[in-house]
């Protein structure tokens, strides 16, 4: 009988090895008794002879010829190394659920192929002309283009132009956007102008669905694949070009078992395949900007709107003369001006629920989550009081559960007292909320963008969901309302992130045609940051935080990892950090920094106290030899069971 080397989805930093009475290709599916169930693991490579002398048997074969080729495997190898993750979870988190569960590989229902397409009506202009051409010198080798373009520049179409170029050699194209409600536009955009499939892959897609995209891409029926972090596994025979749209975006970041960057890993991809790689945004990351300096990647720029439009203008609010609410006289003036046009108006605020904080005025009593350190957030819709945290919701107190008296009430607002509040201003106009309440059915999110797409004037209320991406065409104003906690916020990326989120959110105003204005509502109009934004000079503004991470060594001046442990008795967590803290310390290398163990921002979550170490080194080939060191003596850890825990590079959070 052969020996076969099986990855299976288990945290154990290791495969195991089973016997096989026929010979199976590296890559196939096979199931396996493992402890007393049976699992789906793949096959990594044939043996003669095993270090173990008992070995179980491989009980079925699942598939004729191999699910992963040796190209995504070496990808999923690297990418395990690097995250210092086992590499059975890693090809467990890079399959369909349909293929982990042993169901058949085969395609139940074949995307349609463009057909109807159609040729713009509008020349690109020079500065896309020199991108495209710059991108395409580049066509069958590696080299990583920043595309920055400002908001409105067309960055959409350059794309279209290279993945045509790809398409006409016999490529595959792999696109990523940050977030799902981008991918229904955008594949309403590549469907009309490119002959070829174009497939999704994203979370709400049923099964079935992101097995065909998967078999598709896989098969190389689909010239184009499209969709958020996790499309970044997909295999992809011929692909011949990578494109990352909104590459700052957070959401890049898988935040929970398997913690991969898919913008990260889009660099190694497109280094094994030896072929373009294009991040395309109007905000560049810091770490984007770095390599540009380091020369890694070639910048590409876009200055002006396509089709003539221009840069809205940008005023500011002081909100210290204003003390009638969240919005002030002067922002609902300019709305009724704009409405009356038969324009559109979008407020955003990054919260939603009703109010943040339920309390009562005569004693300071505020409702809290039990599970969480978190106040509880109203929703007057369904009148429950829900922790944004770990889920939990409950009835409202009539009266104050500590004075017993009735004297509770609300503070602050989400995006629904908004919506509230400017239906007794406005109430002849729609008012459109989106936000994750809003578009928690399937079709929900599409059918307010329809809505808001038709050009009738509206208001549109929304979270960050709106951020990025989008093209209204008849939206003439944003006002922007609630931005000072990024101000005052511990966390030492939040000013960039402020930056880009002003940026992005003031770009969806006068994309075609006249220009539009943004209003930004502030307590602190002094603030550094508005003086940027008001003059649209973003990249000044970064080379300023740059400046700033360098003298502090902060990334991306150096690297980062952070073991964060959880445990529902408090002590237990930080004394596994602390026993972590001597293993590592005792490693001796003495360019990497251990900083901790602290509480995490939010020490409680779920009944789970959190705790934190921080490594930190500008030697990233240090940083990792000494998390690899630690993998290996885990297991001396008295409290390595007793604790959860999870090691997380370069983290975000």
């Amino acid at each position: 009988m052969a020996i076969v080397e099986v990855a299976i989805p288990v945290p154990l930093n290791k495969t195991f090895d089973y016997l096989c009475d026929v010979e199976v290709a590296v890559g196939t599916r096979v199931r396996v008794p493992f402890v007393r169930k049976k699992v789906v693991g793949i096959v990594l490579g044939n043996k003669d002879k095993s270090d173990f002398d008992k070995l179980k048997t491989v009980e079925e074969v699942l598939d004729d010829t191999p699910i992963l080729d040796q190209t995504i495997l070496d990808f999923l190898f690297w990418s395990a190394k690097y995250y210092h993750h086992p590499i059975g979870e890693v090809i467990c988190a890079a399959l369909p659920k349909n293929l982990r569960l042993g169901k058949e590989a085969k395609i139940k229902k074949v995307t349609g192929l463009s057909l109807d397409t159609e040729k713009p009506d509008y020349k690109i202009t020079d500065e896309q002309s020199h991108a495209i051409d710059e991108i395409l010198k580049a066509q069958n080798s590696y080299h990583g283009f920043l595309l920055h373009g400002v908001t409105g520049s067309g960055k959409t179409e350059v794309y279209l132009n290279i993945t045509q170029a790809a398409l006409d050699q016999g490529k595959q194209v792999l696109v990523l956007v940050p977030e799902i409600g981008l991918t229904p536009q955008m594949i309403t955009r590549f469907e009309s102008r490119l002959e070829t499939r174009v497939v999704a892959i994203h979370s709400q897609l049923n099964e079935t669905q992101k097995l065909d995209a998967y078999l598709m891409a896989k098969n190389g029926e689909a010239g184009v694949v499209l969709g958020t972090r996790s499309a970044i596994f997909a295999p992809m025979p011929n692909l011949g070009l990578i494109i990352i749209d909104e590459e700052h975006d957070g959401s890049f970041k898988q935040q929970s078992n398997f913690r991969y960057s898919a913008r990260d890993l889009c660099f190694i991809r497109a280094k094994q395949a030896n072929i373009p790689l294009v991040l395309g945004t109007a905000t560049p990351s810091l770490e984007m900007l770095k390599n540009v300096l380091d020369k890694k990647i070639t910048r590409l720029t876009l200055t002006q709107r396509a089709g003539g439009a221009t840069m809205p203008k940008v005023s500011l609010i002081d909100m210290r003369q204003h003390f009638d609410g969240l919005l002030s006289a002067l922002l609902i003036e300019k709305m009724q001006q704009y409405l009356s046009k038969g324009k559109q108006v979008m407020l955003f605020i990054n919260r939603r629920g009703y109010a943040p904080v339920y309390y009562c005025k005569e004693c300071g009593w505020k409702a809290e989550c039990g599970r969480c350190d978190s106040g509880m957030i109203y929703h007057r819709h369904i009148n429950r009081l829900k922790c944004h945290h770990c889920g939990d919701e409950k009835m409202p107190e009539h009266t104050c559960p500590e004075c017993k008296q009735p004297s509770l009430e609300v503070l602050g607002y989400g995006t629904e007292r908004l919506e509230e509040t400017l239906s007794s201003h406005f109430s002849d106009t729609p008012i459109i909320r989106i936000d994750r309440d809003t578009t928690r059915r399937k079709k929900a999110f599409g059918e307010h963008l329809k809505q808001i797409n038709s050009g009738e004037p509206c208001i549109i209320v929304g979270t960050q969901m709106l951020a990025k991406g989008h093209d209204f065409s008849n939206l003439a104003m944003v006002g922007i309302l609630d931005t000072d906690a990024g101000l005052l916020s511990l966390d030492f990326r939040a000013t960039e992130h402020l930056a880009q989120l002003l940026i992005q959110v003031s770009g969806r105003a006068g994309r075609s045609g006249d220009q539009g204005e943004v209003v930004i509502q502030t307590r602190y109009p002094d603030h550094p940051i508005f003086n940027y934004v008001l003059s649209s000079r973003y990249t000044q503004f970064a080379s300023q935080l740059l400046k700033q991470r360098s003298s502090a060594l902060l990334p991306p001046f150096s690297h980062q990892a952070l073991l964060c442990a959880n445990a529902k008795n408090k002590q237990m967590a930080e004394d596994f950090l602390r026993e972590a803290a001597g293993l590592l310390k005792s490693i001796q290398i003495d360019v990497v920094e251990i900083w901790g163990p602290v509480a995490n921002i939010i020490e409680k979550k779920s009944d789970y106290y959190y705790f934190n170490l921080y490594l930190q080194s500008n030697d990233r080939k240090a940083l990792h030899q000494m998390l690899s060191t630690f993998n290996e003596h885990i297991d001396t850890l008295k409290l390595k069971n007793k604790v959860r825990w999870y090691l997380d590079i370069d983290p975000i959070e």
